[in-house]
């Protein structure tokens, strides 16, 4: 991290040749050069903009993963329900077909075949 300094000699010389008094200029440097302290420790550094990219991109990562999961695990119900569709199909056109052919021997015995019975 780097170390930002302050000069409170040259802010206190800079001071005293505006016209402040000595000891007022001299307080007001310590004064400002304690405030800048204090200050500067409750800064954001680089690493600390590092580290936190990091976390989010990892917690972007992490829910990309939950969401891909949950879509593969509707692609895989949405699969099973169509195979069970699809088996239903296949049992109700064996039913159509064993109707209609029921039908068609029906209508083709009563025009063929009225009085054979």
């Amino acid at each position: 991290m780097a170390v930002a300094t302050f000069d409170t000699l040259k802010f206190a010389n800079t001071l005293k040749a505006a016209g402040v008094p000595d000891k007022q200029a001299e307080a007001q440097a310590v004064a400002f050069a304690e405030v800048i302290q204090i200050n500067l420790k409750d800064l954001v550094t680089k690493d600390d903009l590092d580290v936190v990219s990091k976390e989010i991109k990892q917690e972007v990562k992490d829910a990309e993963q939950r969401v891909n999961t949950k879509i593969d695990n509707g692609l895989n119900d949405v699969k099973v329900q169509f195979a069970a569709m699809k088996g239903e199909m296949v049992l109700i056109r064996w039913m159509l077909g064993l109707l209609v052919g029921g039908v068609a021997t029906l209508v083709i015995r009563t025009i063929f075949f009225r009085g054979a019975l």
